[in-house]
């Protein structure tokens, strides 16, 4: 008797365990399914996009960094202005809306994002600051 487990990840919550016991036979190089001939290639592909570079993480932490710094500018001007358009306010919201559209922060955002949620191995934090970052990228 022969027992094989599978193991298939579908999302960040949600793993199926699955075996599978038959009787090896000749001339078939093992029991029916052997080999994983019967799991589907989407559960278990490689996929490396799946998971954050620590370079990207942290060139977004910087980049934000410096977007928070803007907006608590574009406030400050806002506030003694009785929230007025200025020309200085209005280059604060250019500075940001650069940066937040640029084709680095771009493609950045592009390897930590798989269909709209943040990539595996990000902490709570980071996966916060991505939200953050599209939040901000969609508002521009």
């Amino acid at each position: 008797m022969v027992c094989v487990y599978y193991i298939s990840f579908y999302n960040d919550t949600h793993i199926s365990l699955t075996h599978n016991i038959g009787q090896a036979s000749e001339g078939q190089g093992g029991f029916y399914g052997s080999g994983g001939a019967r799991v589907s290639k989407l559960e278990t592909e490689h996929r490396p996009e799946m998971m954050a570079l620590a370079a990207d993480v942290e060139n977004l932490t910087l980049l934000m960094e410096e977007v928070y710094k803007l907006d608590a500018m574009l406030k400050e001007e806002k506030d003694e202005h009785n929230s007025s358009v200025t020309a200085k306010s209005l280059e604060i919201s250019s500075k940001i809306k650069k940066i937040m559209t640029s084709h680095d922060v771009m493609d950045c955002l592009n390897r930590l994002e798989v269909n709209g949620e943040p990539v595996w191995g990000l902490s709570s934090e980071e996966r916060d600051l991505v939200h953050e970052a599209r939040q901000k990228v969609n508002e521009c």
